[in-house]
């Protein structure tokens, strides 16, 4: 079998900063060729301009541009003298609730903000960072809430009327699935990821259908499936290389679960892609 292809991948742990859940600072932003990380990041563009790369979406960014990376984005930056808030934190600040909705969203989070909507984000973004430059009481409870609150302005933003309805059931395998969100492309087993969530295999696949409107193994097939997406409006890799490195084994079987699920093979995906931006 081939060994997996990955572009370089930012780990928290590994930011010469050194904090292991969360940092936040105002910087001037440099390039970045294509990388992704192990946790979200959210920049806000204060002044000067950038070109941002995200899943193979080219934005131009001004003042007033923000947006939300989770840990399967894949993204480039060419900054021209951009200043930015920038923030990096890992899934354990945030509520499981919120989690799982910013999760379902399937388009790129990035969002122009109006005067109005600029001022509260920016005013928001700035207690966050006098938070964490502080030492008072209550400082990583006060960021934690506030870091959810610009979390809400995202999901504002988006549409959620194809997203999956979460009960008050459902809550209890939050863990589990955002587990599988980390992880889909080392396939995890169904009766490893029950055990995560407390459930017998059985009772969990009953649950899981329920609270996703799938299968475990649909569940699974999905997120390998846009997540080879990404990758294929990227560019830059070849289909084999993407079929491995989304956490498909067979290159054949990953050719016809793509056809299948996009109606396009993913030579002609990338192509359409291609001629849509070059009428740009």
């Amino acid at each position: 079998m081939k060994n997996q292809f990955d572009y370089p991948r930012l780990l928290i742990k590994e930011r010469p900063e050194n904090h292991d859940d969360f940092f936040i600072r105002k910087k001037k932003l440099h390039d970045y060729e294509l990388h992704w990380h192990d946790y979200f990041e959210i920049e806000l563009i204060l002044s000067g301009t950038a070109i941002h790369e995200l899943n193979g979406i080219k934005y131009h960014l001004s003042p007033g541009d923000i947006y939300l990376l989770n840990p399967t984005d894949f993204h480039s930056i060419k900054s021209n003298d951009a200043e930015v808030y920038n923030i990096m934190f890992s899934e354990n600040l945030l509520d499981d609730e919120l989690l799982q909705k910013i999760l379902s969203v399937k388009n790129n989070l990035a969002f122009h903000l109006d005067k109005s909507e600029f001022r509260r984000v920016t005013a928001l973004i700035e207690q966050i960072l006098f938070e964490f430059n502080s030492d008072d009481n209550y400082s990583a409870d006060y960021i934690k809430n506030l870091l959810e609150c610009l979390f809400i302005t995202f999901l504002r933003k988006c549409d959620f009327s194809s997203a999956p309805i979460m009960d008050s059931t459902s809550a209890q395998i939050r863990k589990a699935i955002l587990y599988i969100h980390g992880h889909f492309r080392e396939n995890p087993s169904m009766q490893m990821v029950a055990k995560i969530s407390g459930f017998n295999k059985n009772y969990f696949s009953t649950l899981f259908h329920k609270s996703t409107g799938k299968t475990y193994k649909e569940y699974i097939s999905v997120l390998k499936l846009e997540h080879s997406k990404k990758l294929i409006l990227s560019g830059e890799l070849a289909i084999s290389e993407i079929c491995f490195a989304s956490g498909f084994s067979s290159l054949p079987n990953f050719l016809r679960s793509f056809k299948s699920y996009f109606k396009l093979s993913p030579g002609e995906m990338r192509r359409a892609h291609l001629k849509s931006l070059q009428k740009l």
